[in-house]
This record gives C-alpha cells, sequence and structure tokens, in this order.
C-alpha cells in the first residue's frame, strides 16, 4: 500500500523508506525555502513564521515516520526539534542582547548547541543512511516489502 502524498508530509504514522524520506526532503527544500521567503517579503514576519511551522511539521512527519521505520518513537525526532527551539531561542537573545549576554548564558548556549549538532548528525546517519527494520514492526509492515 503506497502512502499519499498528504499523509508524507502531514501523519506522523507509519513507515517510509529511506528513498521517501530524502525525496521528501528534497521537496520540502525546494518548494518549502521559496515559499517561507516569500511568504516572509509579501506578508511579513507572522505570514513567513507560518509557512515555516508549515514545513517544519511537514519535515517533522517525514522523519517520525522513518524513525518508525527504524522502530524508534516519534519523540526519537521531537528531542531534536526541542534542541533546535532551545537553541534559537537561546540566539535570539544573545542577538537582542547584542552579544552581552552573561558568561553562563554564552556557556549554555554552547553546550546546548554542540549537543543540538551531535544529535542532529546522529539523526543524519540513524534515519538518513541505515535501513530500517526488516519485516513489520509495531508502527506497521516493511515498506519495502510491499
Amino acid at each position: 500500500h503506497r502512502m499519499n502524498p498528504v499523509q508524507l508530509f502531514t501523519s506522523v504514522e507509519g513507515r517510509i523508506p529511506r528513498q521517501h524520506f530524502w525525496l521528501g526532503i528534497v521537496a520540502i527544500t525546494v518548494v518549502g525555502l521559496p515559499i517561507v521567503g516569500f511568504a516572509t517579503l509579501l506578508g511579513g514576519g507572522t505570514a513567513g513564521a507560518i509557512a515555516n511551522l508549515f514545513f517544519l511539521w511537514c519535515g517533522f512527519a517525514l522523519s517520525a515516520k522513518r524513525a518508525q521505520d527504524r522502530n524508534r518513537h516519534y519523540l526519537f525526532v521531537a528531542a531534536l526539534f526541542g534542541l533546535a527551539a532551545v537553541v534559537t531561542n537561546l540566539a535570539a537573545s544573545q542577538a537582542r542582547a547584542m552579544g552581552r549576554m552573561a558568561s553562563e548564558q554564552q556557556t549554555l548556549l554552547a553546550v546546548i548547541s554542540l549537543l543540538f549538532l551531535a544529535y542532529l548528525v546522529f539523526l543524519f546517519v540513524d534515519l538518513g543512511l541505515r535501513r530500517g527494520t526488516v519485516g513489520p514492526n509495531k508502527y506497521g509492515p516493511d515498506p519495502l516489502e510491499q
């Protein structure tokens, strides 16, 4: 059973193989970046943020299905998005403070940024390069056997 494109980008249910994951990432990049840019340019920061959230969800849905193909819960991927939010918030705070953050805050930003980068590399290898679980798992049938 083939997954339709709407489910591919919106649902966290089921499993997808690496090929669908990478094609989805390329589609999000090629379609999403210009749309977010135009939304920001034409509609301002709020429109850009809404468009960005939509494409972030699409990336999360793809990643969640890949995690499930590897027999991992989608919350495994949610940790990356959570770390990204913390890093973004801390970096924005530093920018607003014009670089005058306390050294403890700068250290915290550096540590969380390194954790984010390490986890991103781990997920790149685990989800992007490794084969999913052979045969069915608790998230569904093997997508390569269908």
